[in-house]
């Protein structure tokens, strides 16, 4: 049950715009459309009748997003094209994550524009899922935490319930099993009040999950049941899918095999007519735990082989991870070692990159963030509540002594008439005192504030200071631009850090007749990514000048041993991924030959018009895997004179962006590159950074940025 429990809810939680087909509502809606009503009201209709066919028929539901979305657009109706992004994303969450983020963005940007903070929620929400399918939990809960702060301070009730729900599971994710069940429980309350049986068998389903991994599974079996029938009462066949595989999850685990199989298989055709890859993963799982079970290793393997592809295709690490266990697992037990070596690599590879103790830590900064600002903005609430009451009752004092002063005055005023003139002179005076007084209080207090916030400016100043000199000393391990033009004329160095310091760095040397280039990615961005920059421009430094290696892949291999050796890497410790991926060349001036090593970034070589990618080794420096690291593949190349060589980092092709607020691509950037063939390096390195600020436009930069070209 390690593989699906997980994802119980989310489907059933997430999405708000209905849950089922409805036929009567189809007909009406029908004969709406076919009445041709007005524009905006028939892109609603459209949205509607995709809101309908989301689940049970998704391409009948995308033709009538797209058809709402293409009429809103000719119209210029936002929220129309907003809703029209936001359905189609659901639709293709089911098969696409890629695609459906970028719908999710789009919505979320035309809803910003339009102020519908509700709609924004729910958006969030959305994006915050897909992080949390692919295992980025940190980025995940940054979005749920978003959404949470809109929905209560709109005191929107479901929406509220939806994150918390969301955050659990997040603490599920982590194994922090009882603070993911207050937050279960602080969404049952809220759907119980609401009556959403959607939402209650959603938050059902996560906590019979809990259940199990509190060693209960038959009071798990009980609240599955319980989310099934919820579901099965509205004809909510994603929801209804899920809670027969976790039903048949735990009876294959209690040996009831011939029992539990129906489940899964029952689940899995539900999946499958509606096209939905993402859940039929998991029965798939479910299958081949069963038949792995019984030692009919043969039918699991063909059922794990299915799990990859869907996987690969939706990019759903956290399946294709137990996947690959699975299939080592099963290939050790028919005493195939060499596959089950092979498929263990590629476990820990995906593993790494799903689970590491930065994130759980940051995961917990950031809900402590959240709570802690959450108490301030209360406790200045109440201050200022407090200071409001204290006025109003010294207003009431003042009124009350001014009443009753009129009536001494209007009963004395002919015998005491100069009495009372110089008793109002003297309250006079007594209150020009008191304003008097009042006023200093509040310059005292004012000046307390302002020496706080220059404080806190003062201590926000000496960190960036700080972070400043960092960048100067990080720039000092760089090679100088006139080192780069003396060993390499013709060529250029683009690198943009996303913050003041970055991770990313380039590395030029000559040892003998080579020289060596390298343009890296390390751990992170920022002060980390900075750290771990130092640490490999340093190894690599040392695996040329200490040990007199200018064979790029024996470079890697030394460095990676000893960037393991440095961090103190283990098997133990094997989930903190601390290393870097590189492209590494060696350069030989007389004899024009070139010699490339690569962990996960390729090389690409310019000539005739097109351009000829080299392919990097598909494990980083430095990550531990295994009892063994894994060796780097050298590659000989034969240059000739013009030829123009690349290598970079990840952050260009990464970059969101353009009109639509999509990925820049590695195939674009190709593009970029051939219909710039004829210009000077300086001018390719302008027309780059231009290209890439326009695509960014006012979105953020997302990551450090490295490209360096050569001519040959």
């Amino acid at each position: 049950m390690q593989y699906r429990i997980i994802f119980i809810l989310i489907l059933s939680i997430l999405f708000t715009l209905g849950y089922s087909q409805n036929q009567k509502i189809v007909d009406s809606l029908v004969i709406v459309i076919e009445q041709k009503p007005h524009d905006t009201i028939l892109v609603n209709s459209y949205n509607q009748l995709a809101s309908e066919y989301k689940y049970n028929d998704p391409p009948k539901g995308e033709n009538y997003a797209i058809t709402a979305l293409k009429l809103a657009q000719s119209i210029g109706y936002k929220k129309g094209q907003a809703n029209s992004y936001h359905l189609l994303g659901m639709i293709s969450y089911q098969s696409n994550h890629e695609k459906a983020l970028e719908y999710y963005m789009l919505s979320l940007k035309l809803n910003e524009s339009l102020g519908d903070k509700k709609a924004m929620s729910t958006s969030y929400n959305n994006i915050g899922l897909l992080y949390y399918h692919e295992g980025n939990y940190q980025k995940a809960l940054k979005y749920y935490l978003i959404s949470l702060e809109i929905d209560e301070s709109l005191n929107e009730q479901k929406g509220m319930a939806t994150s918390y729900n969301n955050v659990g599971l997040i603490y599920w994710a982590q194994n922090n099993l009882d603070k993911a069940q207050d937050y279960f429980q602080k969404a049952v309350l809220i759907y119980s009040e609401l009556k959403d049986k959607k939402g209650l068998g959603g938050v059902y389903s996560n906590i019979g999950g809990v259940a199990y991994y509190k060693g209960k599974p038959d009071v798990a079996i009980l609240y599955f049941q319980k989310s099934y029938d919820y579901y099965k009462e509205i004809n909510y066949k994603t929801g209804s899918a899920t809670s027969l595989t976790n039903i048949s999850e735990i009876l294959t685990e209690q040996k009831k095999y011939s029992e539990a199989l129906k489940y899964a298989l029952e689940s899995i055709e539900i999946h499958k007519q509606l096209g939905n890859k993402s859940d039929m993963t998991y029965g798939y799982l479910v299958v081949a735990k069963n038949y792995s079970d019984q030692k009919q290793f043969k039918n699991a393997v063909e059922i794990l082989n299915e799990v990859i592809n869907l996987s690969k295709d939706i990019n759903a690490q956290k399946q294709l991870s137990q996947a690959y266990l699975m299939m080592a697992q099963n290939y050790s037990n028919m005493g195939d070692y060499k596959e089950a070596y092979s498929f263990h690599q590629l476990y820990s590879g995906v593993k790494d990159s799903i689970f590491t103790k930065e994130s759980s830590a940051q995961i917990a900064e950031m809900n402590t963030k959240y709570d802690s600002d959450k108490k301030n903005k209360e406790i200045e609430l109440l201050k200022k509540e407090s200071e409001i009451q204290q006025l109003n009752q010294e207003a009431d004092k003042s009124k009350n002594a001014m009443v009753r002063n009129s009536l001494i005055v209007g009963c004395l005023f002919i015998l005491i008439l100069a009495v009372v003139l110089y008793n109002r002179n003297q309250v006079k005076q007594k209150a020009n005192i008191a304003l008097a007084d009042k006023n200093k209080n509040i310059e005292e207090q004012k000046t307390q504030i302002e020496a706080q916030h220059n404080q806190l400016e003062h201590k926000n100043k000496e960190i960036t200071d700080s972070i400043k000199y960092a960048k100067h000393l990080q720039l000092a391990i760089l090679p100088p631009d006139n080192q780069v033009k003396k060993l390499l004329p013709d060529s250029f160095v683009l690198y943009k850090p996303k913050d003041i310091v970055s991770g990313d760095f380039y590395w030029v040397e000559e040892h003998n007749n080579s020289v060596l280039v390298a343009a890296a990615d390390c751990t992170g961005h920022g002060v980390p990514g900075a750290f771990m920059s130092i640490v490999g421009n340093n190894l690599l430094q040392q695996a040329v000048a200490v040990y007199g290696l200018t064979i790029p892949a024996l470079i890697l291999d030394n460095v990676n041993k000893n960037i393991s050796r440095m961090l103190h890497q283990s098997e133990e410790v094997s989930n903190v991924k601390d290393g870097m991926d590189v492209a590494l060349l060696s350069i030989e001036k007389k004899s024009n030959k070139l010699q490339f090593a690569g962990a996960y970034n390729p090389l690409w070589i310019l000539r005739d018009g097109a351009i000829k990618e080299y392919v990097a080794d598909k494990h980083p420096v430095g990550a531990f895997i295994g009892e063994e690291l894994k060796q780097f593949k050298n590659h000989e190349i034969e240059i000739q004179k013009g030829d123009i060589l690349y290598i970079f980092t990840d952050g260009y092709a990464d970059q969101f962006g353009g009109p639509k607020g999509k990925k820049y691509k590695y195939k674009q950037l190709q593009e970029r590159l051939l219909s710039m063939n004829n210009l000077s390096m300086d001018e390719q390195k302008n027309k780059l950074d231009a290209e890439i600020e326009n695509w960014k436009g006012d979105l953020d930069q997302i990551d450090d940025i490295l490209i360096i070209g050569i001519k040959i």
